[in-house]
């Protein structure tokens, strides 16, 4: 590799090791969301969107599916060894998840699933409003472990992970009747009623530290551009759905600021997965990745779920991919995108003032 693609990457890593390093130090993290999220839960329900299956979990330790729709492993995995706490993300429903687990946070994402009940409904998956309840059950059986005092301080020093509502559109608006009941606009802000009705909920229940992604360019998924019926000689991502997603995402920061002022013992963060991923296929080659249209699964145009499996193909070179799948990064996006949340988003929690004024004596 020539001197000149060594130093930016050296002083990249550098930048990471010295942000890591001033980040606050949580007690635990739980994750709440969709397949972005979900390390394994929906192994455990009768749903077809699982990701149990060879070839994913192909770069796993252990090269073995684990239930993460990608190669290898996801946020949940990454942010948890940068924060120092687990190597790997337990899901909540893997009967095997240990007392030392239950200490750290667990996770409760769930593949397929959404803030409207109804994206839950078409694929059997564990929608937001359920996933609040697990936490609910959570609770019970931590403080059956280390006490109701010790629990309510984990819960108050712990940091609240939330990335959803991609599923809510994807899968259900634009695929449905919901289309024709209510406009883009009255539904995005229908989704956003669940988002407020999920963090106030989690507040109320003693989350302090809440950090919430906005939605990805779902438009710039391989199934999403196959699904459109674009020349598949000519990929490009589908405009429209890019600019509901934007849109979307400014009422979500509005929101985010308004639940600010108001649950001011709390804290909001809004992290940009949007901008975050969009630099990663504007900026492709700059990051090392060829392919950026087609998943390293199969033809890589509309395989996901149970049509990536056991008999389908996949590339050579997975690290040249962005798309494991028709739809999900693979493991290397996954870094990038961490290491983007951890400089530009987790930074804003590592304000000690703050903490000792608003969440030390919650």
């Amino acid at each position: 590799m020539a001197t000149s693609l060594l130093l930016p990457i050296l002083l990249f890593s550098l930048l990471i090791t010295a942000s890591t390093n001033k980040l606050r130090k949580f007690s635990a993290v739980f994750y709440f969301g969709d397949s972005t999220l979900d390390t394994g839960n929906n192994g455990y329900i009768p749903t077809i969107i699982n990701a149990n299956h060879f070839p994913y979990g192909k770069d796993f330790p252990g090269n073995k599916p684990t239930g993460r729709f990608s190669n290898g492993l996801l946020v949940p995995d990454l942010l948890g060894m940068k924060l120092g706490l687990t190597k790997f993300s337990s899901p909540f429903l893997d009967p095997s998840v240990s007392e030392n687990d239950m200490r750290v946070g667990v996770n409760f994402a769930s593949a397929g699933s959404g803030f409207d009940e109804t994206t839950s409904h078409i694929w059997n998956t564990i929608p937001m409003s359920r996933q609040v309840e697990m936490f609910k059950s959570y609770l019970t059986r931590l403080e059956f472990v280390v006490g109701k005092e010790e629990a309510s301080r984990i819960i108050a020093n712990s940091l609240i992970l939330i990335s959803a509502g991609t599923n809510d559109f994807t899968r259900n608006y634009y695929h449905a009747t919901n289309k024709r009941k209510k406009s883009i606009d009255e539904y995005q802000d229908f989704v956003l009623q669940k988002v407020e009705m999920t963090l106030k909920e989690l507040y109320y229940l003693g989350g302090r530290s809440f950090s919430v992604a906005n939605l990805p360019p779902f438009g710039c998924t391989p199934l999403q551009i196959t699904l459109s019926l674009r020349d598949t000689k000519d990929r490009e991502c589908v405009d429209y759905m890019n600019n509901d997603a934007t849109v979307y995402n400014s009422k979500l920061r509005y929101l985010l600021d308004g639940l600010q002022e108001k649950l001011d013992r709390g804290k909001f963060v809004y992290i940009d997965a949007y901008g975050a991923f969009m630099d990663i296929l504007e900026n492709s080659s700059l990051h090392g990745f060829q392919d950026t249209n087609r998943g390293c699964c199969g033809t890589g145009l509309t395989e996901v779920g149970p049509l990536c499996n056991f008999l389908t193909p996949t590339c050579k070179n997975v690290s040249s991919y962005i798309f494991y799948d028709a739809v999900h990064p693979t493991q290397r996006v996954y870094q990038l995108l961490t290491d983007t949340a951890i400089i530009t988003t987790m930074q804003q929690f590592s304000n000690d003032d703050y903490y000792a004024t608003h969440i030390g004596n919650n």
